[in-house]
């Protein structure tokens, strides 16, 4: 397990839309122009790195240029991050990952990031609408704020105003309208299908006396793959936490699937449970159960185990895939 990783500080929490927001955790930010965007969010990245707060920034090259000018050598205070290399990755993640910026901030501090829409998506309005789903889910009570841009059009600002509570227009927080709650949004917006991966290199049926295989084949082929001991143990947790659930919550059995694609930086590895249960969970993993609670700490400890966990569930069944990467 990583250092620190199970550690998440408090901070603040959001509050209700039009109730005098004073620090809105994750706000949209209509822009119509990059230097324009650039002077909206300036005052809040500079304030973001006085206190010390990781600041990062994913913005297409225009926009990050502008930025760049506005704030001058605080620039180099702040990690710029390429639109495609985070939006790769599912929607889900990417809010996971900003939410654990907190475990980088110090006392009193608040971590920022700047995420732009950007248009090039295959699946861009479901993409956007289950990122801004997720973060409303995962940021309250923690001190990290987001802030995405989009364009400054009506379709834009109807589109964006039901998934953020409030934007930033003219240096202020306005309420954003029509804003809907993100069990909502994402019942309109679920995840695509899974991806076929083409033939897994292991694959075998599971119930309670196949956990122990189970578990050793995702060792042998997470450690061919050219994982680091400690990967390798965090993989085998989180594997062996999504097959417990089917045996013990599910339907009592499973289907383990895994798969190895590259070599080298870059590869990675993928784990598959399969079962005949449905889940009905809208957001798995992505914020602790609390401590009195009886379920739902499998999947998040998944996600903290691995690098991206994806769920699929409907009435022929529940699939959850999780990745370790080299």
């Amino acid at each position: 397990m990583r250092p620190g990783v199970l550690a998440t500080p408090a901070g603040p929490t959001m509050t209700a839309p039009g109730a005098g927001v004073a620090e809105p955790l994750h706000e949209g930010v209509p822009f119509s122009s990059p230097t324009g965007l650039a002077a909206q969010l300036g005052p809040r990245l500079r304030s973001a790195i006085e206190a010390e707060g990781p600041v990062v920034a994913v913005l297409a090259d225009p926009e990050r240029d502008a930025v760049r000018a506005e704030l001058g050598d605080a620039a180099g205070r702040v990690e710029f991050l390429s639109p495609a290399e985070v939006y790769r990755l599912p929607a889900f993640t990417v809010a996971v990952r900003w939410a654990r910026l907190s475990r980088r901030t110090v006392p009193g501090g608040c971590a920022a990031v700047v995420a732009q829409h950007v248009a090039d998506l295959p699946d861009g309005p479901g993409y956007w609408a289950r990122l801004d789903a997720a973060l409303d889910v995962a940021l309250p009570g923690l001190p990290v704020e987001v802030l995405c841009p989009f364009p400054d059009d009506v379709e834009e600002r109807l589109l964006r105003g039901s998934t953020h509570r409030t934007l930033l227009s003219a240096g202020h927080s306005v309420p954003g309208l029509g804003y809907r709650t993100p069990g909502d949004v994402v019942a309109e917006f679920p995840p695509p299908p899974p991806p076929d991966l083409g033939r897994p290199v292991e694959a075998r049926d599971f119930a309670l006396d196949g956990l122990s295989g189970l578990r050793r084949a995702v060792a042998e082929v997470s450690t061919d793959a050219g994982l680091s001991t400690e990967r390798v143990a965090d993989f085998v947790l989180a594997v062996n936490e999504i097959a417990s659930n089917s045996v013990e919550h599910g339907p009592g059995s499973g289907t383990l699937r895994l798969w190895q694609h590259g070599t080298g930086p870059g590869s990675h590895v993928v784990a598959e449970v399969r079962d005949g249960g449905r889940m009905q969970v809208p957001f798995p993993g992505l914020v602790a159960p609390p401590p009195s609670g009886a379920r739902g700490r499998g999947l998040w400890l998944a996600s903290e185990l691995s690098d991206v966990l994806q769920v699929w569930s409907d009435g022929s069944g529940t699939v959850i895939r999780v990745t370790m990467s080299l």
